[in-house]
């Protein structure tokens, strides 16, 4: 998955699990302006920096590819829809 979908993704994975920026670059260990910039599309991360932050959001970067097949589903993707890609 390209930027600007991985951000968009990881900020919904995100507000699921009910943390914010702060909190999840807290379990992450990493800079809070680099989840910022993940999530607005800015940078592509490295693939060690997308598997730390899929963990903690207990996703899966296969489950993550998968998803992106149509960027509507992306962005309009329901809590209800998002946990039933979790079970697949």
């Amino acid at each position: 998955m390209k930027q600007p979908e991985l951000g968009k993704r990881i900020f919904e994975l995100r507000k699921r699990n009910g943390l914010t920026q702060e909190e999840l670059v807290e379990q992450c260990n990493i800079n809070v302006r680099t989840i910022q910039r993940i999530e607005a599309g800015e940078v592509n991360p490295r693939s060690y920096t997308i598997k730390i932050i899929l963990e903690v959001l207990g996703e899966d970067l296969q489950n993550i590819n998968e998803s992106s097949l149509d960027e509507k589903n992306v962005i309009n993707w329901t809590n209800t829809e998002l946990k039933s890609l979790n079970k697949s």
